[in-house]
């Protein structure tokens, strides 16, 4: 199983029993009576089935738990940005990790039931395919992080990682630069072991985020987070998000860079995950320039299309603005 995902192209495989995450439920439940989702209502349909896979799929017995590093060469992102420019998200200087991902889970699910061959039968699909295309055999349904499931809590308990004190999953040997896909299957696998927690005392991530979006160990405020407020807001920023936004015009890296565990992430060797021309840094100037033909030529198959062209263009006003109000001392009115 694990050589067919890594035969797929994966980094990391790892495999936990598949069973009903009520403190996971109940976290989220809290998460979501708090309002630190935000806007994204999705986050609050239906808790108890992103906390239980049998509720996803019916029989469930392991949930397969994929990773696919995304590091490249380039630099972390110092803070401020130089004047004139900006930062985008690292996952976001290549192509769309989803369609990354779907292509090697489409692989990795078609050779697992080549395996199981014609007498056992299986019946895979994605997220967002019909419930009636599954067939009373052997099921998979796999999702990158559109569908009902918990990635991280998951990840943890197969052994990739632990969720770090930034709610990201980090890996003791890797760092925290790779993406995760999930496969809930019929299949009963020999689960790995559970990996143990290594932040002990260490507070980077939650002492180096400029807005405070982190508000305990392991809970974000997605409403103060940076890549929240360039990504999953519509619409104009009030003052305050503008200055929160800093020097992002997309996402957000500054809890990853700072993590210790990050010195020892190794860059992908995936041609498709290297940053394209111009997005390492980009010029607000030119950004502020595009219009939608060359923003769709320019962001084709790539997550930054998410913002749309409005969205990002506001972002870098707002970078615009923040940066000609530092270089004024503060005294530059952001209305």
């Amino acid at each position: 199983m694990k050589a067919l995902a890594l035969d797929a192209g994966f980094s990391r495989v790892g495999i936990a029993t598949a069973h009903p995450r009520q403190e996971d439920q109940a976290r989220l439940e809290t998460w979501l009576d708090a309002g630190f989702h935000g806007d994204m209502a999705w986050m609050a349909k239906n808790p108890a089935r992103r906390s239980d896979p049998g509720l996803v799929v019916d029989g469930a017995r392991s949930v397969i738990v994929l990773a696919l590093d995304y590091d490249t060469d380039a630099p972390r992102t110092p803070q401020p940005a130089a004047e004139g420019q900006g930062w985008i998200s690292r996952y976001a200087w290549g192509t769309d990790y989803h369609l990354l991902m779907e292509r090697r889970l489409k692989a990795f699910t078609r050779a697992v039931a080549s395996e199981i061959g014609p007498t056992l039968g299986a019946s895979f699909r994605g997220a967002g395919q019909p419930e009636g295309t599954f067939e009373p055999r052997t099921d998979f349904r796999w999702s990158v992080d559109y569908g009902p499931v918990l990635e991280r809590p998951w990840a943890e308990e197969a052994g990739l990682g632990w969720q770090g004190k930034h709610s990201l999953l980090v890996d003791p040997e890797r760092g925290s630069f790779f993406f995760l896909a999930t496969v809930i299957t019929t299949l009963d696998l020999h689960p790995d072991s559970p990996q143990t927690d290594h932040c002990g005392t260490c507070t980077a991530c939650m002492d180096a985020c400029p807005t405070g979006a982190i508000v305990q160990e392991r809970v974000v405020d997605a409403r103060r987070c940076i890549s929240y407020l360039t990504i999953e807001t519509r619409g104009a920023l009030t003052a305050e998000q503008q200055a929160m936004v800093g020097d992002h015009v997309f996402g957000c890296d500054i809890c990853q860079d700072v993590c210790p565990f990050n010195r020892f992430s190794q860059p992908s060797d995936v041609a498709e995950l290297q940053p394209r021309d111009g997005l390492v840094a980009p010029s607000l100037v030119e950004l502020a320039k595009l219009d939608d033909e060359v923003f769709r030529r320019l962001f084709r198959r790539s997550p930054v299309k998410r913002a749309k062209i409005a969205g990002l263009q506001r972002n870098v006003a707002a970078v615009v603005g923040n940066q000609a109000r530092r270089q004024a001392g503060g005294l530059v009115d952001l209305e």
